[in-house]
């Protein structure tokens, strides 16, 4: 595929410009009244035509302009895309949200996807911290019979976590009151990802009066460690993708509706690679459940403490302006982050 020319870069950033706000195909009189030299409509159409032999365009019905093609989108979104910058108004708002009372954390990530939404008039989704990425407050535990111990884990921010382990043999009950005590001062305000390591760590170094304490108590966290659940998501603003045109099509609208509802599927659609840093766009037939192919999903991990603790983003259709979205989603998950960090 060879590398487009500047003219062919401007004739492609008209198209997708005027296609995203109007949903028309773009015609050569449309792009030559546009273009910022003169050009003849007849230009143009050459120029269209070397686009559309490179899969940047296709032309949707005989006698109609040009749209953009799923490869005209990703170069428009690598190459040409001009980021707006948010407004004053935009990060004041955003402020003034994240001001108000929250009495937890599933409030605060609510009212971000809502944040999300109601800005760019698309879906907002926000995948809730991984529990591994949450400060413990306390660890709890309390025998069930002789051999059975239930294993309650509170967070900082309130998330509560609890297993049930059968032991190896009975723990009397000072045993269990001095062990419980001894995790408390030994764990208490460490990432639940760090603890494991910690304690291993701290048995390899331990003197024979307390290598069995310590080999206890890693028993206890390894087998009482919570099992990792399916992540929760918060999803507000999916009416706004139903409404646009592309998807009053019936069976349109019907399987766009199914994978909102198939949470598995959409968290998978929104993590994306969790080996890239940075705003991710993922667009229409980059996405491996064929259902969302008429839409483009802009994504960004947020951090808590340097560590990545969740997804956040916007779901909508291809026709989305990517100008506006990226640096939204960009603030927004930095600002989360920092919200966040209040709770965790």
């Amino acid at each position: 595929m060879s590398e487009l020319t500047e003219r062919q870069k401007d004739i492609l950033g008209i198209i997708v410009g005027s296609y995203v706000k109007t949903i028309c195909p773009v015609g050569s009189r449309a792009i030559a009244k546009s273009y910022r030299q003169e050009l003849s409509p007849a230009t143009v159409r050459n120029e269209m035509h070397d686009l559309e032999e490179e899969g940047y365009i296709k032309q949707p019905h005989t006698s109609a302009g040009r749209v953009p093609t799923d490869r005209g989108y990703r170069y428009f979104v690598d190459h040409l895309i001009a980021k707006e910058k948010l407004g004053p108004h935009v990060a004041a708002l955003v402020a003034r949200e994240y001001r108000e009372h929250m009495d937890n954390i599933e409030t605060l990530i609510e009212r971000t996807s809502k944040i999300l939404s109601t800005l760019s008039e698309q879906a907002g989704l926000v995948v809730f911290p991984a529990f591994e990425g949450l400060v413990l407050k306390r660890i709890e535990l309390t025998l069930l019979g002789n051999d059975r111990l239930l294993v309650v884990w509170v967070t900082e921010n309130g998330f509560v976590q609890d297993r049930i382990i059968d032991m190896k043999e009975e723990i009397p009950g000072e045993e269990l009151i001095r062990m419980n005590q001894f995790l408390n001062e030994e764990l208490r305000g460490m990432l639940l990802a760090e603890v494991k390591s910690y304690v291993l760590s701290k048995l390899a170094q331990a003197g024979d009066s307390l290598r069995v304490l310590y080999r206890t108590a890693l028993d206890i966290i390894r087998d009482g460690f919570p099992k990792v659940e399916q992540r929760r998501l918060a999803l507000e603003g999916s009416r706004y993708i139903l409404e646009q045109p592309e998807f009053h099509d019936w069976q349109k609208s019907r399987l766009l509706f199914k994978t909102l509802e198939a949470r598995d599927s959409l968290m998978d659609l929104v993590q994306g690679n969790r080996d890239r840093e940075g705003v991710q766009v993922r667009i229409g037939f980059e996405h491996h459940c064929e259902d969302i192919w008429d839409c483009s999903v802009v994504t960004t991990r947020y951090r808590v403490k340097d560590r990545t603790v969740g997804t956040l983003g916007i779901l909508g259709p291809r026709r989305m302006e990517y100008g506006k979205v990226i640096p939204l989603v960009d603030f927004v998950g930095r600002r989360f982050g920092e919200v966040l960090e209040q709770w965790l």
